[in-house]
């Protein structure tokens, strides 16, 4: 439910210990997708900038949500890198973007700018929502202060099955955590007979 580079509380094992710096990949969820499903997520995301970022530095990651067949998801760093579907929030020259990422499509692009400064001590905060369809074969990510669609994934699918993944980066840089708020599954929707 939370995810952090942050020593909290709630994250005891957070990732900015020595031993875990270099070893750290992130958290596979704990159920992964049949052809049928239908799953909605949110997520809130804080981060606070520790030191100021590379204006030339633009894949500088902070956090990442996405979809990776299970059998891939220790081979890569991150998930939009490797063959899964990515929407990473990250350094984007003089701002911090949410892009969208798929190796195997070549798509690779901003989507959203999260924040206008990449300063140290500069706070953010925000709230994404996710839709999977794999009826569909569609991930969108929806934007919860305008509520609006920013991307959707086509053709997700694969051989092996598909999983949620959910990633922090860069502790000495940024402090960052996220923290899933709601999820629903349209399977467990009851039937009504309607009468028109």
């Amino acid at each position: 439910m939370i995810l952090s580079n942050v020593y909290t509380r709630e994250t005891p094992d957070a990732v900015n210990h020595p031993e875990q710096i270099q070893t750290y990949l992130g958290a596979l969820g704990n159920r992964c997708f049949i052809s049928t499903d239908k799953i909605y997520f949110e997520i809130k995301y804080t981060f606070n900038i520790l030191s100021t970022m590379q204006d030339n530095d633009t894949r500088t990651l902070i956090a990442e949500v996405g979809l990776v067949s299970r059998n891939k998801v220790d081979n890569y760093f991150y998930v939009g890198g490797s063959d899964g579907w990515s929407f990473s929030i990250h350094n984007c020259l003089r701002s911090i973007c949410l892009s969208a990422e798929h190796k195997k499509q070549n798509f690779d692009k901003p989507i959203k700018i999260i924040s206008n400064s990449n300063t140290a001590r500069t706070h953010v905060s925000g709230r994404l929502g996710f839709f999977v369809n794999m009826n569909r074969k569609e991930f969108s990510v929806i934007d919860k202060e305008t509520m609006k669609i920013l991307h959707t994934f086509q053709r997700v699918n694969s051989h092996e099955e598909i999983c949620p993944a959910f990633a922090v980066y860069n502790p000495r840089v940024v402090e960052v955590k996220v923290v899933m708020t709601y999820s629903y599954d349209f399977q467990k929707i009851p039937l009504f007979n309607v009468i028109a």
